[in-house]
């Protein structure tokens, strides 16, 4: 039987349902993160948004309580990035999506398997006894004649497994911020052994269906096709338009590219935009400079039936927060008045003592 084909908007109503961006859910931050497996948390307040944006009766508090009760962690996790994760999340697969001890480091050093065992070490009872800043164990480095400090402390931000620790900041973490070993914050070590077949399990559960390279890129697994194809009658498969093969869990909803899509302001570097590889049915692609910048900076954007119309940000005066929004194309006026709405929502989530305010501009 020939796989039923999906279309570009089946696939784009497809994932916004498991992304909880078709309809916002009654369910706590915590389980809400375990759905998606983790949120990108390079700015500490974007999964507050990206949280906001998906969960009815969402409160600020109710994140900040999870992060204090070391139920949600950040941490440097899927490819090399900050993340926030549920702790059961971050102990299961933290193995699984560790980079490999020799890869290439920034800057194009790649150091001999000797500096790294001792560059870990030291990283590892310097970080060990509690919560310490990246700049107190790169003195540590310079101490032991450690050369490339800053690079070396780059590898151990993504070997080491690390957390950062919770803050009395706004948003529970403050940006740099002071980390501690894994088993010191959470009383636990992480399992040493991979789930690479768990792992697919989970992203395809909150992003298929997937192609192999969409598994690759956010996993950074190797061999995803193969994975992909060693799970056998566990998955389902199912073709794009362009005839390429996906891969789907079995018995998990699909709702059709007819399937209405409310208005959303998502976070900076939201995974509904970038969990995939081939992004064109979230955004245009004329759109994607408009998007993200030359040094990887994803700006917080504007969803209109399901795709990026738009990108927003939040300005701050006096006793005012106002949400400026950026249109890369003109809207009908049923969409921009859902916009706006959307918008003082947004601002009146941030600020709520403050009054709201929401202005349009053109790309």
């Amino acid at each position: 039987m020939a796989d039923e084909i999906l279309t570009q908007r089946d696939l784009n109503r497809i994932l916004l349902a498991r992304q909880m961006l078709l309809a916002r859910e009654a369910i706590s931050p915590v389980e809400a993160i375990s759905r998606l497996f983790a949120i990108q948390a390079q700015l500490p307040r974007a999964s507050f948004i990206g949280l906001w944006a998906r969960l009815s009766g969402f409160r600020r508090e109710d994140l900040l309580a999870a992060i204090h009760d070391r139920k949600v962690v950040r941490s440097t996790f899927l490819r090399g990035t900050l993340h926030l994760a549920t702790a059961e999340d971050i102990l299961a697969f933290r193995t699984t999506v560790m980079p490999a001890l020799d890869i290439t480091l920034p800057g194009g050093g790649r150091p001999s398997p000797a500096l790294v065992d001792q560059a870990m070490k030291l990283a590892e009872r310097h970080f060990a006894p509690g919560p310490k800043d990246f700049e107190s164990v790169r003195q540590v480095f310079a101490e032991a004649g450690i050369e490339d400090v800053r690079q070396m402390a780059w590898g151990v931000r993504v070997w080491l497994p690390l957390v950062q620790a919770a803050s009395d900041t706004p948003y529970g973490h403050e940006p740099g911020g002071a980390f501690t070993l894994v088993k010191t914050w959470l009383g636990k070590d992480e399992d040493p052994k991979p789930d690479p077949q768990g792992l697919v399990r989970r992203y395809l559960a909150a992003h298929g269906p997937s192609l192999p390279a969409d598994v690759a890129g956010w996993s950074g697994l190797k061999g995803a096709a193969a994975l992909l194809e060693s799970m056998g009658d566990e998955l389902v498969t199912f073709r794009d338009e362009k005839k390429r093969v996906l891969f789907d869990l079995k018995d998990t909803p699909r709702p059709s590219g007819e399937t209405p899509a409310p208005v959303r302001l998502l976070a900076d570097f939201d995974g509904a935009v970038l969990n995939r590889a081939d992004r064109t049915g979230v955004i245009r692609p004329q759109h994607v400079k408009l998007v993200a910048s030359r040094n990887l900076i994803v700006s917080p954007t504007v969803l209109v039936d399901g795709v990026v119309v738009g990108t927003w940000r939040v300005e701050t005066k006096r006793k005012t927060t106002t949400v400026a929004v950026r249109l890369f194309e003109t809207l009908n006026a049923k969409d921009r008045k859902a916009v706006e709405a959307e918008a003082v929502s947004a601002a009146k989530f941030l600020a709520p003592e403050a009054e709201a305010a929401v202005t349009f501009e053109a790309a």
